[in-house]
């Protein structure tokens, strides 16, 4: 959608607003041919540093209900460097729909920027929405770039995303990136407990309608709702994407960096019916891909397990305090896998890890898929905690590999548990298990040929039933 159909919908504001009329939006979309939306922003804000895109600041003064006594308040960003597309953003107040307006004045400039060559009419790039939290302002979500969606209370820079949808990713044909277009922000009431954002999908091949409910508190919750339409058929559907960034931990292997490890999640968790699985995340010497088959509504999340500063020493990316994400499916997730997707990387700046749900169901054009998710922003975890992995490690010498992985308590009892161990693709030895503090190591030798498949299965089972977390470890192609 263009800027001459911004101003048409600033220009409907007789019409009450509602969710109803974002999803005809989406439905009429998909039933014309897909128009990409144009980039109306001059070469040299295209060409600015990221640096110099960071150094522009919005004015807090100015933010959206700022000095109103409520409790939200909305601050915009300003396009540019590799933030390429505004996007349309209005405000329903009383039912009705008011387009936003982007001005120069709105925002501090830093020295790589000329204000003067700034135009009038850009834009926005995305929005943070902050929360009260006593006297002062808390920023708890973020919508910047692509159809990215980024919580935490507080939002800490980097840090793990969802993603509204994930399109062929990983298949040879190449990756569709769907784009929010366009944002509704619905005025919240004084003392509200929530916030209600309306998002418009688009892409060659779907266009979609989004209701995101955000609770703020001790943890930050989204509530999303979603009704897609597409346009034509889809090679692999990826259904609540979660996205995140793993350099090197303590699996290896070493990085000559001063930080002991770097990055914003280490781990998989996935509730499997009755078990717990984690599946520590790894930076691949190749793009790797793994698929979990799962049963219908399955949660899973990117966690950041690691609490320790010490295991971190970074004062700026604050790694130990990144949240982590955990996605409740409520409607639409039925058979289908999950699939883990990690990219290599020589760096901590780019997001390499890609978890998402692919449904057995073939998507066709024509075809209308309603979902409903809740998404869990913070250090908090689902379920039980008896048992949960702690750490994993892994030493490779005259072709074993031997791993150590240290299981939380299973709770009372004096009986050690018993491993129960699963090998494909190499030649398990003689596990070990040894008391540390109220929990227990593993230490597990595998014998196998370097680069070939290998998929390992370990878990700790009590002599009343009580089980740990199973431990997933995955090598190579499946």
């Amino acid at each position: 959608m263009g800027l001459g159909c911004w101003l048409l919908l600033a220009a409907a504001q007789g019409a009450e607003f509602d969710w109803s009329q974002v999803v005809q939006k989406a439905r009429d979309r998909a039933a014309a041919p897909y128009q990409p939306m144009p980039a109306p922003l001059p070469d040299w804000l295209l060409q600015l540093d990221y640096r110099a895109w960071q150094d522009i600041r919005f004015d807090p003064n100015v933010a959206l209900w700022a000095g109103q006594d409520l409790p939200f308040s909305v601050r915009f960003h300003h396009p540019g460097s590799i933030y390429r597309q505004p996007v349309a953003i209005s405000q329903i107040e009383s039912g009705q729909a008011k387009l936003l307006a982007f001005a120069p004045g709105q925002f501090f400039y830093g020295p790589g920027v000329d204000r003067q060559r700034v135009p009038g009419d850009l834009g926005y790039a995305g929005f943070t929405v902050y929360a009260r939290n006593k006297d002062s302002w808390q920023p708890v979500l973020e919508f910047l770039g692509g159809s990215f969606m980024r919580g935490g209370a507080p939002l800490l820079p980097g840090g793990v995303r969802s993603r509204a949808l994930a399109i062929d990713t990983g298949l040879p044909s190449g990756e569709e990136f769907p784009v929010f277009t366009d944002f509704w922000l619905v005025r919240p009431a004084a003392g509200a407990k929530r916030l209600t954002v309306y998002a418009l999908l688009d892409s060659p091949r779907v266009s979609g309608a989004y209701r995101i409910e955000l609770t703020a508190g001790t943890q930050l919750v989204t509530r999303v709702d979603s009704e897609l339409f597409f346009r034509d058929a889809v090679g692999r559907l990826g259904l609540g994407p979660l996205s995140s960034m793993f350099w090197y931990g303590e699996n290896g292997p070493p990085v000559d960096d001063y930080r002991p490890e770097v990055h914003s999640s280490d781990g998989l968790l996935v509730h499997a019916g009755k078990e717990r699985l984690w599946r520590p995340l790894a930076n691949p010497p190749r793009l790797a891909q793994q698929s979990l088959p799962v049963p219908p509504a399955t949660v899973y999340g990117l966690l950041q397990r690691d609490r320790d500063f010490g295991h971190y020493q970074d004062l700026d990316a604050a790694f130990e305090a990144q949240p982590s994400v955990v996605l409740e499916p409520q409607k639409g997730f039925g058979a289908g896998r999950l699939e883990l997707l990690e990219l290599p990387v020589r760096d901590g700046l780019n997001q390499n890890v890609l978890a998402y749900f692919v449904p057995q169901a073939k998507v066709r054009g024509g075809d209308h898929l309603s979902l409903r998710y809740r998404l869990r922003w913070g250090d908090r975890e689902p379920g039980e905690q008896a048992g949960r992995v702690l750490a994993t490690r892994v030493a490779r010498q005259n072709g074993v590999s031997t791993y150590q992985i240290d299981f939380a308590s299973l709770g009372a009892g004096s009986v050690p548990p018993k491993p129960h161990i699963s090998v494909q693709g190499g030649k398990g030895g003689e596990p070990g298990l040894q008391a540390l503090g109220d929990g227990w190591r593993l230490t597990l030798p595998v014998e196998h040929d370097d680069g070939a498949p290998l998929m390992i299965r370990a878990g700790l089972l009590t002599d009343t039933g009580t089980r740990s977390e199973t431990w997933l470890h995955h090598l190579g192609e499946e």
